[in-house]
């Protein structure tokens, strides 16, 4: 027998499949008279029927939003499919959003969040979110905690004592840009020390000129290329853990850790891989 997919459920109801999909999770921007006639069309054509209406009756609307202060990341595209993997064998659906960095933009993000009836939300920034507008579970992933979020992040004693190891005794200066990720080793910069200076490059849009990091922070194949060390985020195992979490949090079972942290690996020039 063939599967029933949302494109049927659209073609016979006469709607596109956005409009199928905010019907069945009872949008209320639908039109009572469209929602009917989508419903009708899922039922005669037995399209999960069942589980859309326990999704209903539970006040959930199957949907969680993912809100990124910038898109344009270059981890975003990995971290996003590993949310959307996890979310997808849940039959739930992912809701993007780019959220910026200011509090204004951020606002806006979450009252459309808000006014889409998530049902949870990942947040991957460093800004404090105004919970007065959500009333919905929240994995946070990044560097604190808030309270009444859930956070993953990256685990940052280990690194900071492989990056002291591998500086050495020389000046240690830290160069973070817009899509930085290990802004927490900006702790380390300092003038003392002898030799030459051990830099760190860490989501640089502009690379400065005549100058070679000795450690970078996100792009392996500009570390390759300049044959230096490299920090990798683990984008993916981020996306799957905050899905992950959160799910277990809307279902109230399995783990689910107010904490978790993540090792970030780091690669030698030698294609060696180490996360101790």
């Amino acid at each position: 027998m063939t599967r029933v997919v949302m494109s049927d459920v659209a073609a016979l109801a006469g709607v596109n499949k956005g409009t199928v999909s905010r019907a069945l999770r009872g949008d209320r921007r639908i039109s009572s008279e469209t929602r009917q006639r989508v419903w009708e069309a899922a039922k005669k054509l037995g399209y999960e029927l069942n589980a859309v209406a326990s999704g209903l009756s539970s006040q959930k609307t199957g949907v969680i939003g993912v809100a990124v202060e910038r898109i344009s990341s270059p981890w975003a595209g990995t971290f996003l499919g590993a949310v959307s993997g996890v979310l997808n064998r849940f039959k739930m659906e992912l809701m993007l959003f780019e959220a910026g960095t200011s509090a204004v933009s951020i606002s806006n993000a979450l009252r459309r969040i808000e006014s889409r009836k998530a049902d949870g939300l990942i947040w991957v920034g460093e800004r404090e979110l105004d919970r007065a507008q959500l009333d919905i579970p929240v994995v946070r992933v990044g560097m604190k905690s808030r309270e009444n979020e859930y956070l993953v992040g990256l685990e940052q004693t280990s690194l900071l004592k492989r990056v002291q190891t591998l500086a050495g005794n020389r000046p240690l200066v830290y160069r973070g840009g817009p899509y930085a990720f290990a802004g927490f080793l900006s702790s380390l910069q300092s003038d003392s020390g002898s030799g030459t200076p051990f830099i760190i490059w860490d989501g640089l849009d502009e690379l400065p000129v005549n100058e070679k990091p000795s450690l970078i922070c996100g792009s392996g194949q500009l570390a390759r290329l300049l044959s230096v060390n490299c920090l990798c985020l683990p984008a993916r195992q981020l996306g799957v853990l905050a899905a992950r979490v959160l799910n277990n949090v809307l279902r109230n079972s399995g783990v689910r850790p107010k904490v978790t942290f993540v090792k970030v690996p780091l690669v030698f020039p030698s294609d060696e891989f180490i996360l101790e």
